[in-house]
């Protein structure tokens, strides 16, 4: 089917192009020509800006679409009404768990409120979900993803784990090892995400792993067993941590303190489940991303990759200075 991607050059759009191609789809890329131009050499790229410059668009017709990088209201308002004009009969959108103004602190279903107002990240994607879905009524899947890993992932959270656990040597682990983690594979959404689009099924899905998928001692444990290093783990509790004045997500990937974000790893993944997303055990993505690391990983990517949200993780220095403080 002819298939338009808005994005589709990086991490999750760069999955579901590889997947649409290899299932044969006519598939058309939208995108300001920053990043990819040299990828997916068989499919259409289209440039433009879907801040202001939607022109390439006009005229075109698709049946599905998929919408990697809508973060604006008003963008996304245009760029879903040239879809109607287009005759597509499925957009899935790409939203987030951050509509939820309960989470992480609670856990969520999509029977949980939503915001309403305001101007940031999950307010805009909120009104982002309800602006596609003014223009195509009926046929938006608005897909709020949780976390997302697997092989070119610019956000860098659990590649850095496995950076530094291929280090090897005394390792800070965070929180407690039997915390359970829902970490999606990008691959799997990518499927599930096409399954959507040829089936036509509309409706609101939370796009994460099952609950329960994980441990974070499983997940580390595993960038042991794919790197091979001599990496030793040392669990140090999330009030230590806090303590210590560690910056959650951001300098230590993947932790948020258990007593100030319960719901994290709490999202009710059934439905997505239920509409056929299936998701591959965590050991297989690690070993992905350990194989994508040592085949260049970012210094392959080229320049403008990396998100600026990306994790910047602990440096040897301050993880070196909070391991000695927990031992003595």
């Amino acid at each position: 089917m002819p298939l338009l991607i808005l994005g589709g050059t990086i991490f999750l759009g760069r999955h579901v192009a590889a997947e649409a191609l290899a299932r044969g789809h006519e598939v058309t890329l939208f995108h300001r020509g920053r990043h990819g131009n040299d990828l997916f050499r068989e499919a259409e790229h289209l440039h433009g800006d879907r801040g202001g410059d939607l022109s390439a668009l006009e005229g075109r017709r698709f049946d599905a679409a998929v919408d990697t990088s809508g973060y604006e209201p008003a963008d996304v308002a245009a760029s879903s009404a040239l879809l109607t004009a287009a005759g597509v009969e499925h957009l899935s959108f790409v939203s987030t768990c951050n509509v939820y103004p309960d989470w992480p602190g609670e856990p969520v279903s999509e029977d949980s409120p939503v915001w309403t107002e305001g101007d940031d990240y999950g307010p805009n994607k909120a009104a982002c979900e309800r602006a596609a879905e003014a223009a195509l009524p009926g046929r938006v899947a608005a897909l709020r993803a949780g976390l997302l890993c697997g092989p070119h992932d610019n956000v860098f959270r659990l590649p850095w784990w496995v950076q530094r656990i291929a280090r090897g040597g005394d390792v800070l682990a965070p929180g407690d090892p039997e915390r359970t983690v829902q970490l999606v594979d990008v691959r799997d959404l990518a499927a599930w995400f096409l399954d959507l689009a040829e089936s036509r099924t509309p409706g609101v899905f939370n796009a994460t792993a099952p609950l329960g998928q994980a441990t974070m001692g499983e997940v580390l444990e595993a960038a042991v067993a794919a790197t091979g290093s001599d990496a030793r783990l040392t669990w140090v509790p999330d009030d230590v941590l806090a303590a210590a004045g560690l910056e959650p997500w951001t300098e230590v990937p993947l932790w948020l303190p258990e007593a100030d974000a319960p719901g994290t790893w709490r999202v009710d993944a059934s439905r997505a489940r239920a509409a056929g997303l299936r998701c591959r055990p965590v050991a297989e993505t690690v070993a992905d991303v350990w194989s994508w690391l040592r085949s260049g990983g970012p210094d392959a990517e080229g320049e403008d990759w990396l998100s600026p949200h990306a994790a910047r993780g602990l440096t040897p220095e301050r993880e070196r200075e909070v391991l000695a403080a927990t031992a003595r």
